[in-house]
């Protein structure tokens, strides 16, 4: 095999590494859904190239948000009109994983996320008056994620895919707070629920500037608590540009490994938007749950050598959209590193 074509395999393999977070749930307070593999440039947004056949990739990738707490005003009004309200003041989930070329146009894999709620206060109306309660952190592991990728168009530098997969109740559902209680449904590491999600994506490379566009749709079930977290509509669309790659190499899916550590940079701006409906507790809606974000997300891609690929994204919100009174997010960081044989 040439250098051409090993560049390609790489190229291939190291993007699953941002498998994580495919299937979250749906509060404000909760990390988006993303689901990429197979080359270069985006990172939220969901390429549609495959692994070759009888490749691995493995990996482990961060998301952070900041978000803006809610006023103990806010809170204690609500509990006074026994509304359930909580704020959240960060979010970290960690996510680890791996994927495998089934066959060259088929990927499966499976991911499985560490989940970090800081500092989540609520409203309490029990007594009438409203009072806010310091809950504590809500950690745990999340639900494991099982997917596949399957593309089925390729031609002239295009590329069109079908993602599947099943969320499966396997994260944790009974963190505490610091009083004993449970933390409700929405604030849990795991949903309790079996959700199927389903989705398309699509890429385009034209020289160094590459442009891809995906949606992923899950269908959410009832799962702990008797609790629905709702479905949830990620969309996003990318363009990524090789601002650095070997010399004579003018092709976005491939380089020549051998001109020293960094194999290519590629820069990248993301539109990731994200829909939520409403959370459901007994059959009755929330109103202070769902709702829609839309974060506009510059980022870099770097491949260093024949196995590793490390990218970052800062995502800021053009557009706050929720239901009734939630913590919204003020930014968002996503970050990670992959290993590919």
């Amino acid at each position: 095999m040439n250098c051409s074509n090993n560049a390609l395999v790489l190229l291939q393999k190291i993007v699953l590494c941002f498998t994580l977070l495919m299937v979250m749930d749906v509060r404000a307070d909760h990390a988006s859904a993303t689901f990429q593999t197979g080359s270069a440039g985006a990172i939220v947004t969901s390429p549609a190239s495959t692994l070759p056949a009888g490749k691995w990739v493995t990996g482990t990738g961060v998301q952070f948000i900041e978000l803006d707490d809610v006023p103990d005003a806010k809170l204690e009004a609500a509990g006074a009109a026994k509304e359930d309200v909580h704020s959240v003041d960060t979010l970290l989930s960690i996510d680890v994983h791996v994927a495998y070329g089934l066959a060259d146009d088929l990927t499966v894999g499976f991911s499985v996320p560490y989940i970090d709620r800081s500092n989540v206060r609520e409203a309490h109306h029990d007594t009438g008056a409203g009072e806010v309660e310091l809950a504590g952190d809500a950690k745990g592991v999340g639900d494991l994620r099982l997917f596949g990728l399957y593309r089925f168009f390729r031609h002239e530098r295009q590329d069109a895919a079908i993602m599947a997969g099943l969320k499966a109740p396997t994260g944790d559902t009974g963190e505490r707070e610091l009083e004993g209680g449970l933390f409700e449904a929405e604030q849990q590491p795991g949903s309790g629920s079996w959700d199927l999600f389903f989705g398309l994506s699509w890429d385009r490379t034209l020289g160094k500037l590459g442009l891809s566009a995906s949606m992923l749709y899950t269908f959410v079930n009832e799962g702990t608590q008797q609790t629905d977290l709702g479905d949830v509509f990620n969309y996003n669309l990318a363009a990524n540009y090789r601002v650095f790659s070997p010399e004579g190499d003018h092709n976005h899916h491939s380089h020549d490994h051998g001109f020293g550590l960094i194999d290519y940079v590629d820069a990248v701006v993301e539109l990731n938007g994200d829909y939520r409906e409403r959370v459901e507790i007994n059959d009755i809606n929330d109103d202070n749950s769902g709702g829609h974000t839309l974060y506009l997300s510059p980022g870099v891609r770097i491949g260093l050598g024949h196995k590793w690929s490390v990218y970052t994204s800062v995502g800021i919100p053009v557009l706050n959209d929720l239901n009734g009174i939630q913590s919204e997010p003020d930014y968002r960081l996503i970050g990670g590193i992959s290993a590919s044989f």
